[in-house]
């Protein structure tokens, strides 16, 4: 266990995705995302009565008090503490490198401040845990509470350092959870699909990512994703409509199938020391985001975003498309992977 001043802490970390937006979002779907060099830092101290402070809102609450930024920590909260059936008071203090000045940069802060209570909570209740432990508390958590999303933030946030991230089949968990305790499942079961990989990236690329100054809500674009799902499962009539509906779903097929065969290549030229290989496998990712946005309703590129890739010899939008975090790579400046972050807004 962590220990500093009395204090028992946990560290989750931001992330970015190399590969693998919006197919992720499908049942083993596969991506590459890697931690940046900033993080949210959970300090607990034992308490008379349980508080909950953080630098973003500069707000102390108590686990009675309503308010609306703080209400899935508290959920959370309550959660770890049927988990492992400790209910110890304690002082929680959220410090948050991945906001300023109240802006999210896109950099995976509300999975990331879930992981690092998780962890800094489990420290000072004194159960052991590894990484696939705290995905598994923060996912459940997350599924049992509607909290949308592929996961692949929250796999990330538990890792300082690239992985590989294969989406569990959402179908089979949900089976699981409706007939094994909440301990079983974390604990216990192993997750259909399930895969959480650290890569060790040895390629000589630097990746710098920028701040573009769109702030763009992940969830916005989970939810057209879902809608465009839910009008290709739709019924139709007619040959026409329906031959039109065929043609939609390969497009969509097409789109994922290429996503994965291109995370594989990734995930094995990240080992390779040459970083030249990198280069081809991160244009053709681009150019399969773009394909997704000529055949749906999600934008991915601003003007500004496309002027920003062209200064480098590939590049690419990170998560939600026209927002938040934009991807330029180079090759051979540096002895292995490296991630460069500039949150000075585009």
């Amino acid at each position: 266990m962590d220990e500093k001043n009395n204090n028992v802490y946990g560290i989750a970390y931001g992330k970015l995705y190399i590969a693998g937006e919006y197919a992720i979002l499908e049942d083993y779907s596969k991506a590459i995302i890697t931690s940046v060099p900033k993080k949210i830092v959970t300090f607990i101290s034992s308490a008379e009565k349980t508080t909950i402070f953080d630098n973003m809102h500069n707000t102390e609450i108590t686990m009675e008090d309503k308010h609306c930024n703080f209400i899935n920590i508290q959920k959370l909260i309550k959660f770890i503490r049927e988990y492992t059936n400790k209910d110890d008071h304690f002082s929680l203090t959220i410090h948050n490198e991945l906001i300023d000045d109240d802006k999210k940069y896109g950099l995976g802060s509300s999975g990331a401040v879930l992981v690092s209570i998780t962890k800094a909570i489990l420290n000072f209740y004194k159960i052991d845990f590894d990484n696939v432990k705290v995905f598994k508390i923060v996912t459940l958590f997350s599924l049992l509470n509607n909290l949308k999303g592929s996961m692949g933030d929250v796999a990330s946030s538990c890792h300082n350092g690239v992985i590989f991230y294969q989406k569990f089949s959402s179908e089979k968990l949900q089976h699981i959870i409706e007939n094994n305790s909440i301990k079983d499942v974390i604990d216990n079961i192993e997750w259909p699909g399930l895969i959480i990989e650290e890569i060790d990236a040895k390629a000589n690329v630097e990746m710098l990512a920028k701040w573009t100054g769109e702030i763009i809500d992940t969830k916005v674009h989970v939810k057209a994703w879902a809608e465009t799902k839910k009008e290709m499962n739709a019924k139709s009539t007619g040959i026409t409509s329906k031959i039109n509906l065929m043609l939609e779903r390969r497009k969509y097929k097409k789109f994922i199938d290429r996503s994965n065969q291109l995370v594989m290549r990734l995930k094995l030229y990240l080992q390779k020391e040459n970083g030249e290989l990198i280069i081809p496998i991160i244009k053709d990712v681009r150019k399969n985001l773009l394909y997704l946005e000529q055949i749906s309703n999600i934008p991915m590129e601003t003007i500004n975003m496309k002027k920003y890739i062209m200064k480098f010899p590939c590049g690419k939008q990170s998560g939600s498309g026209c927002g938040d975090m934009v991807l330029g790579f180079k090759s051979g400046t540096t002895n292995k992977f490296t991630v460069t972050l500039d949150l000075k807004k585009l």
